[in-house]
């Protein structure tokens, strides 16, 4: 872990917080951030926020909706979402951040690294929202 993780700045949503710490928490003690790779985290866990209100409004509406026509047509909201994790998955891949021997990773290895977990981390949080409101 990095000597000492900064809060996650305010306004993040829940997401945005998590994502913020698990960051900070998996660096190698000696790792710090620099000041554009703080403001390509921010931006990824503001992203993070959006992905995760994109899902619920997807949830709450399903996956098709009606069009102009009354033709049956995918919610903008899940082509967003979709969007928005590849945007997310970008971001995390300009932080460039170390692996488990504290070796910088190549950007393509942490890109599919990065976008498996937040696909992952993603899945298990709709997991749960489902969970809940079944309950």
């Amino acid at each position: 872990m990095a000597e000492k993780a900064p809060k996650p700045p305010a306004g993040l949503g829940d997401s945005g917080r998590d994502l913020w710490k698990s960051i900070w928490s998996d660096l190698p003690k000696r790792w710090e951030l620099d000041e554009r790779e703080q403001a390509v985290l921010l931006a990824a866990c503001r992203q993070a926020d959006d992905v995760a209100r994109l899902e619920v409004a997807a949830d709450e509406h399903g996956p098709m909706t009606t069009g102009s026509r009354g033709q049956a047509v995918l919610n903008p909201a899940v082509a967003e979402a979709r969007q928005g994790r590849l945007a997310l998955s970008r971001l995390l891949g300009q932080l460039h951040l170390p692996d488990d021997d504290e070796k910088p990773v190549t950007a393509a290895s942490l890109r599919g690294k990065r976008a498996a977990d937040v696909r992952w981390d993603l899945q298990r949080k709709k997991e749960a929202r489902r969970g809940s409101s079944h309950s």
